[in-house]
């Protein structure tokens, strides 16, 4: 019997022992073995298609690691290896102390064109705060911007708790802020176009983002024309010809907000006058496929980074006017000859 006691209260103890540590190791499970995990995964999802597309698309990024006090306290630059960051990244932050941070995330396809490109909003201080690190085009070009512009991905993560206890994990969800516009300029009955006669412009006071990807104001708002435009021949089998001649040209801006305005201008050069001057967010809007009439305009403008755009203008010369507009998958046909 006193035996059987012994061996009960060894038991209990045993199990008293077994208990304690798994209440420790349940704190942070690599507590024996390496300090917990801190690590950020970044998702770019925030795409008409619904899908991740950081692994493959991002291939330069840059972290700003800020503290309670909104005070910088230290960056990370990751660049992708051949092929892409891969499905798996994360990015370690092991290093960092317990504490509470804010994360802002800056990141492109093309780090040397990005620095051409794109510059950091001027620092005041002596130590920069979370508010000083908004991005703008290069003020060299922030007037008129004919630049191809590298794609830009924004992110921004608030009250990430780090405690050496347990293991500390999130997401970066980023936004694509540059949007491209492929545009063609034809005339219905197929005459040669020159583009020595005709300019294309979007204007929107659009070149300085936020820390939070919000748009500044600036003192005059941004021309952006064509970083390419060339004559082609398009197939069309209405003609007798087998095609159309046409202007194809592409542009670029930064985001664009729902409430701006931003306009889309066709301009004859060699008459000095505009063929047409469009609310381009208004046409945006209006023309969204109907499966995407629900979705509020800004997360459309913001997902959605590429149109298409087809201009068919009619008239005689000195009168020419726009016909139809086609946006992706969209046309309006119309019956006035101005707008």
């Amino acid at each position: 019997m006193k035996a059987m006691n012994r061996y009960i209260r060894k038991t209990a103890r045993l199990m008293l022992c077994l208990l304690t540590s798994a209440a420790t190791l349940a704190s942070c499970i690599y507590e024996d073995e390496v300090p917990c995990p801190v690590e950020l995964r970044f998702v770019y999802d925030y795409n008409m298609e619904f899908a991740d597309a950081f692994p493959h698309r991002v291939r330069d990024l840059q972290l700003y690691i800020f503290g309670q006090d909104g005070q910088l306290l230290d960056t990370r630059r990751v660049t992708a290896p051949e092929g892409g960051f891969g499905e798996a990244y994360r990015m370690n932050l092991q290093d960092l102390p317990a504490g509470t941070y804010t994360f802002l995330a800056w990141a492109t396809d093309d780090a040397t064109a990005a620095t051409k490109a794109y510059a950091f909003e001027p620092i005041t201080t002596t130590r920069a705060a979370l508010a000083d690190l908004g991005l703008g085009i290069h003020p060299d070009a922030a007037e008129y911007c004919d630049l191809t512009l590298p794609d830009l991905w924004h992110g921004l993560l608030r009250d990430f708790t780090i405690t050496g206890q347990e293991p500390a994990q999130a997401t970066i969800h980023l936004v694509q802020d540059v949007k491209r516009f492929r545009v063609m300029l034809q005339r219905a009955d197929g005459q040669r176009l020159a583009t020595a006669d005709y300019a294309f412009s979007i204007t929107a006071d659009n070149a300085r983002l936020d820390y939070d990807n919000s748009i500044l104001p600036s003192n005059a708002p941004t021309i952006y024309t064509p970083y390419s435009l060339e004559e082609a021949n398009v197939a069309n089998g209405r003609t007798t010809t087998g095609s159309l001649h046409a202007l194809v040209g592409e542009l670029n801006t930064l985001r664009l907000d729902a409430t701006a305005p931003a306009r889309f201008r066709v301009s004859h050069t060699a008459e000095g006058r505009d063929l047409f001057d469009l609310d381009l967010i208004h046409y945006l809007e209006l023309m969204r496929l109907d499966r995407h009439a629900d979705m509020p305009l800004q997360e459309y403008l913001d997902r959605e980074n590429t149109w298409n755009v087809i201009f068919v203008i009619g008239g005689d010369a000195g009168s020419e006017h726009l016909l139809s507009i086609q946006i992706n998958q969209w046309i309006m046909v119309f019956n006035e000859t101005e707008l």
